[in-house]
């Protein structure tokens, strides 16, 4: 099979420790590049938190947001959105205004998160370390008051992010906002919600990228490790699941790689180039 893009996934699959991209999963990309494919990182961060590491990679498009949103990396335009209606971003807000947790919205590739949040994200919020650079090292916009924000801006958002959930209060949430229609709940993680519009989801938001790009979706290679990765790994013509990735992520994958601090990404790339 003829491979003309590739999408990856970034937290589990081609970065370690949320920052690093290591030199073989670096290296298997620039090569697959260098025949021809198109990269496209596809995550559920916002445009402005995609780490240096890849976007100094020949990336033109990513797709952000869980599939919220795609940008145009060259212009920073975005050129696919399913965001949010602000009737369903409200009615989630009703519910988590019951529960004291730390709570970001996603929007113009940029984050709001309340202006008291991030001073108190370890001493109160409990965020362990794993968790802290997604906090400490974004830059925010602010709001004093969510629901205030919503009503008054009219604000529909990329995505609804709570990075960090207690395991007995994450699935009582979840149950809550299962309730609330027109929504996508998945996790990259174990322990956070991620809420999204139910029209966006890697696999669709890598659909209508390559019907933008005259690019069949046959001749996509996916490569992903955890839920908000399945519908991609479906849609695609080949993908590969991390070997510590999730049993939905494994089932839903063409085949299973290394584990994905085991140079996964660069096993698999290099496997489909080489067949």
């Amino acid at each position: 099979m003829g491979v003309k893009l590739i999408a990856f996934d970034l937290d589990g699959t081609a970065i370690v420790k949320h920052k690093y991209l290591p030199e073989c999963n670096r290296s298997a990309l620039l090569e697959a590049h260098s025949l021809g494919a198109i990269l496209v990182p596809a995550t559920g961060r916002m445009r402005d938190f995609l780490p240096e590491c890849v976007k100094e990679l020949p990336i033109g498009y990513a797709i952000t947001s869980n599939g919220g949103v795609v940008y145009d990396m060259g212009t920073g335009r975005a050129v696919i959105e399913n965001l949010i209606p602000n009737g369903a971003a409200r009615a989630v807000q009703k519910i988590l205004d019951g529960y004291d947790v730390y709570l970001e919205y996603y929007t113009g590739g940029g984050a709001i998160t309340r202006r008291d949040m991030p001073g108190r994200a370890r001493s109160h919020y409990g965020l362990p370390e794993s968790k802290r650079h997604f906090v400490e090292d974004k830059v925010y916009s602010f709001t004093d008051d969510f629901g205030a924000m919503l009503r008054e801006t009219g604000l529909c958002p990329e995505k609804i992010n709570l990075p960090y959930l207690p395991e007995g209060l994450r699935e009582e949430i979840w149950e809550r906002l299962s309730e609330v229609e027109g929504l996508r709940l998945t996790s990259s993680i174990p322990d956070n919600i991620e809420i999204n519009s139910a029209e966006a989801h890697k696999g669709g938001a890598l659909g209508a990228l390559c019907g933008r790009l005259g690019i069949p979706i046959g001749e996509v290679l996916a490569l992903g490790d955890n839920g908000n990765d399945v519908t991609m790994l479906r849609a695609a013509g080949i993908s590969a699941a991390m070997g510590d990735g999730s049993g939905d992520a494994k089932a839903a994958a063409t085949f299973v790689t290394a584990a994905h601090d085991e140079c996964g990404l660069a096993q698999a790339v290099r496997k489909v180039f080489e067949e």
